[in-house]
């Protein structure tokens, strides 16, 4: 038999109506997820909504002055809309920030390093022996001089 999540809604101390079954495998977000309040009595009494894309095209849900923190500590800005359920994953709101795209394409480069190190032997033997780990280290920065020069 299926657990049911029971979510209560007590609108006066005698009603008997205020309770809703909630499916498990559903999810519900509960939250202000605008910064501002309701302007019209509509939006005050409920809006009859017959899809998640109404919902969104009516309230418009955004979050301005989101405060993140950048790698040096310092607090950034910035602001998120959100035009379907699917902006409030993780992937899309990483998509819709500047600072953490940015933050995730260098731990994805870190990440790939990573993955070479693990699977070349012939470097990994380089950077074991100073050497060798001397001359890499002065071929990548030759390198990195030589791309920083085509910008």
């Amino acid at each position: 038999m299926a657990r049911k999540t029971v979510i209560t809604k007590v609108l006066d101390a005698e009603a008997q109506d205020g309770i809703i079954e909630f499916p498990q495998n559903r999810a519900l977000y509960a939250d202000q997820f605008t910064d501002e309040a309701p302007q019209s009595d509509e939006d005050r009494e409920g809006f009859k909504a017959k899809s998640m894309k109404d919902v969104f095209e009516h309230y418009q849900p955004s979050k301005k002055d989101v405060a993140l923190e950048n790698e040096e500590g310092g607090a950034v800005f910035e602001d998120f809309d959100f035009k379907s359920i699917k902006d409030f994953d993780d992937d899309s709101l990483i998509a819709n920030s500047e600072l953490m795209s940015g933050a995730k394409g260098k731990i994805d480069a870190y990440n790939s390093v990573i993955r070479q190190l693990e699977k070349n032997k012939s470097l990994r033997n380089a950077l074991k022996d100073e050497a060798a780990k001397g001359n890499l280290k002065n071929a990548l920065k030759a390198l990195l001089a030589e791309l920083e020069a085509a910008d």
